[in-house]
């Protein structure tokens, strides 16, 4: 019961610090381009504001903790964010994009201002629903994810390789090395064709 009492106050409080940030407000005024295009408003807290038109669903938020600009695209239940839809138009754009952390009400109207530019930028076919569009953004998703995959497996097999390389057995750093290529830097290269050429060497 007290669990429950603090938790409803935590809500109060953040419902009341944020009030003076005018999220919502500034959201309507800045993405009025939305129900221009025939979205409509179906949801409106100090922190997220949401929009539909059929199928495709548009939210706007402020990070409850982190306290973040951002918004996403939901098609068919798919979700979006900005940052993936930035990245599949302008990837050279994309590699500097971060999500703006604002803390004052000036902050909440600077950060949406860029948020709706970048929108009305580079969210046109999404917002449409664009079948093309859509399925090149699940192939990104998919590319991304396949890619940090293969991270995460560098990182515990690069210590291996390195250690197999010192200790003279190229066979199993060759095969090593080549199982995470795409990771490899210039150096962990020049190691690789050097274990290849060795381990050959010592087969024959």
């Amino acid at each position: 019961m007290e669990s429950a009492k603090l938790m409803v106050l935590v809500d109060c409080m953040e419902a009341i610090d944020r009030a003076g940030f005018n999220f919502s407000e500034k959201v309507k005024e800045l993405f009025v381009f939305l129900e221009q295009l025939g979205f409509s408003k179906v949801g409106s807290l100090p922190t997220l504001v949401r929009y539909k038109k059929g199928d495709i669903e548009v939210d706007v938020y402020h990070g409850r903790q982190s306290y973040e600009i951002g918004a996403g695209i939901t098609i068919s239940g798919n979700r979006y964010s900005i940052s993936e839809i930035i990245r599949l138009n302008a990837p050279d754009i994309a590699k500097n994009f971060r999500y703006a952390m604002a803390t004052t009400a000036e902050g909440v109207a600077t950060a949406l201002e860029t948020l709706s530019m970048l929108m009305k930028r580079f969210g046109g076919a999404a917002l449409k629903g664009d079948p093309e569009f859509i399925a090149a953004l699940e192939q990104q998703r998919q590319q991304w994810s396949e890619d940090y995959a293969l991270e995460v497996l560098a990182e515990q097999l690069r210590p291996q390789a390195n250690e197999a390389f010192h200790r003279k057995d190229y066979s199993m750093a060759a095969d090593l090395y080549s199982r995470i290529l795409k990771c490899l830097s210039a150096v962990e290269r020049k190691k690789l064709d050097f274990a290849i050429k060795h381990s050959k060497t010592a087969q024959s």
